[in-house]
């Protein structure tokens, strides 16, 4: 999947997901999961157009199964949106890029 993004696990999430100030985009993500691969295409094609602040980081699924009950994440790809340390939004599947971005710029 490689490291362009921050990883966050059930160790750092709250640190790095819950008490940063702004919008933080997590993706919940698997190896075996294609649409994943497709989801972190469309973030990287995105990251240099976001609004400065915003964070887009990933969670392994498979690896961080108390996150995905602590959330309802039901299927992957999922994105989370939170603001300010609140789930603002969830979204599961791929969305066509621009319908991605204006989701975040709507956060942001």
């Amino acid at each position: 999947m490689g490291t362009e993004f921050p990883e966050f696990d059930e160790g750092s999430f709250d640190e790095q997901v819950l008490r940063r100030p702004g919008l933080t985009v997590v993706d919940f993500w698997a190896e075996w999961c294609v649409p994943c691969k497709q989801m972190a295409r469309l973030l990287r094609e995105l990251a240099g157009e976001l609004p400065a602040g915003v964070l887009v980081g990933k969670v392994d699924a498979d690896r961080n199964q108390v996150l995905l009950e602590r959330y309802g994440v039901r299927a992957i790809p999922s994105l989370l949106f939170f603001k300010d340390g609140a789930l603002v939004e969830a979204r599961t599947g791929v969305d066509r890029k621009q319908v991605l971005k204006k989701a975040i710029e709507a956060h942001a």
